[in-house]
């Protein structure tokens, strides 16, 4: 009986492997500085949770750049400052932080981040991205215009944040694409990945956010 057991075990985890490896890009990319890892978002205001994000990506996904993409209008919040004044604060906050800050000046008003991945796209072909967002996103992801595309055209990364890390295996988007899930530890080869493909990442986490920032601010005057 155990042996059978050992057995049906092995011949699991050697499914997983074979099912992994199947889902790998040839390494056309040598270069780490052709991996670029996408942080979107209204930034309203950009924090510390922000960068800690965006540091913590070069690391566990083993990328050289991370690039903020300032969106103009966010569908399920609502922005206190103009889009002007954010990517200003933006580009302030990001001093000395080698972080590329991407303006999108060609868009309509209404940028979703299935738009910006076709601009991306199409603007630099020369590079592989990697969409990088804190779990606490994930919440309501499949509210996001075209959602399921977004997942079919981008290796996804999302990022522990604290009191959301049960939230992950019920959240209808990861629901919907689990078995595309990759594993923490793999998380380096997610740039090499065949979409769908997606990892939550886990170890560190940073406690501030936009809206508790902006709560705190209101409380305050």
């Amino acid at each position: 009986m155990q042996e059978d057991l050992l057995v049906l075990h092995n011949l699991q985890v050697l499914n997983i492997k074979l099912k992994v490896q199947a889902r790998f890009v040839p390494k056309l990319f040598n270069s780490k500085k052709k991996f670029v890892g996408i942080l979107g978002g209204t930034f309203d205001p950009p924090h510390e949770g922000h960068l800690f994000i965006s540091k913590f990506a070069k690391i566990k996904l083993d990328i050289s750049e991370v690039w903020w993409v300032v969106t103009t209008t966010n569908p399920l919040k609502k922005n206190r400052l103009n889009y002007e004044k954010r990517l200003k604060k933006v580009k302030k906050f990001l001093t000395n932080q080698h972080i590329k800050v991407l303006e999108i000046q060609d868009l309509s008003k209404n940028i979703y981040t299935i738009d910006v991945l076709e601009y991306l796209f199409k603007k630099f072909p020369q590079k592989k991205f990697i969409w990088l967002m804190g779990a606490d996103a994930l919440t309501n992801f499949h509210l996001w215009k075209d959602w399921k595309k977004i997942f079919y055209n981008i290796p996804i990364a999302i990022f522990d944040r604290p009191f959301y890390s049960l939230s992950i295996p019920k959240a209808q988007a990861t629901l919907h694409f689990k078995e595309y899930k990759i594993s923490s530890k793999l998380s380096k080869k997610l740039k090499f990945m065949k979409t769908p493909s997606w990892s939550f990442i886990t170890g560190l986490t940073h406690l501030q956010s936009s809206t508790k920032i902006r709560e705190n601010k209101v409380g305050s005057t």
